[in-house]
């Protein structure tokens, strides 16, 4: 799965529609916006995170939310390859460095070299942690960026996906898995397949549910997947929150977290 924006569903998620951080401003002057994400890892009993932080400054700003989930999915072409960001945005600071305090431990999060503007940790394994616990981030500020902030949220809790049932012909596909314990989560399935020419998945089903649980997976759209030789799923917990910042000029925080089934390797 293209691994960005599910529209202005996902920042760190299924990467389908647009690119990431849809922040456009040709002024480069506007508002601060810092793109806070948490991807979750396996690695062996445990759980990693590898947790990165962006800011920008834009006009036209898309939030990653999860209350634009639809209850609907739509046929879209697939590419293994991550999309990019469109660069319109401003590249601004959040200062030296950004603390993230996650499962009983404290981490700095810094730019590791010069043209990379993304606050990150020094280490590619990440740290342990356990899905679902809170996040408490705290940004020093940049006088002539991102201004000083703090502010907590709950990263994506692990989930089960049942087993699929394939309907009889012109019956909807029912999906279910285990609900999210609020409502600030969305669950997004990619029912990923083979059609025309060629080897490999090229076609996807891309579906985004609200996260209670279950899902209808209407049987036109879902007859296509079916019908290929070459298919698979991909599902993912989405967790947002969007935290405005009150201050000379207004600044908001965008927290993005992630669980995905599979679940990548950590290093």
């Amino acid at each position: 799965m293209p691994r960005r924006v599910l529209s202005s569903l996902s920042c760190a998620g299924l990467a389908a529609l647009a690119a990431c951080n849809a922040l456009t401003d040709t002024s480069f002057s506007g508002t601060p916006v810092a793109v806070v994400v948490l991807d979750t890892r396996v690695k062996g009993a445990a759980f990693t995170t590898s947790p990165t932080v962006n800011f920008y400054k834009a006009q036209n700003i898309t939030f990653s939310s999860t209350t634009a989930a639809t209850d609907s999915c739509q046929l879209l072409s697939y590419s293994p390859t991550p999309s990019s960001g469109d660069g319109s945005a401003e590249v601004i600071g959040g200062g030296a460095f950004v603390l993230v305090q996650l499962s009983g431990r404290t981490d700095s999060l810094k730019k590791t070299t010069a043209g990379d503007q993304t606050y990150r940790l020094a280490a590619a394994a990440g740290l342990t942690f356990t899905p679902g616990d809170s996040v408490f981030v705290t940004i020093p500020g940049d006088a002539a960026g991102f201004p000083a902030a703090s502010f907590a949220g709950k990263t994506a809790e692990p989930f089960t996906l049942a087993p699929l049932v394939v309907p009889p012909t012109n019956q909807n596909m029912t999906v279910s898995w285990s609900a999210a314990t609020d409502a600030n989560a969305a669950m997004l399935l990619s029912f990923r397949f083979h059609e025309g020419s060629g080897t490999g998945l090229n076609q996807q089903l891309l579906c985004d549910f609200r996260d209670d649980g279950t899902g209808s997976v209407q049987a036109a759209l879902i007859a296509r997947w079916v019908a290929s030789g070459d298919r698979d799923v991909f599902a993912e917990r989405l967790r947002t929150a969007i935290v405005r910042v009150p201050s000379a000029t207004d600044a908001f925080i965008n927290l993005v977290s992630t669980f995905d089934l599979p679940t990548p390797v950590s290093p």
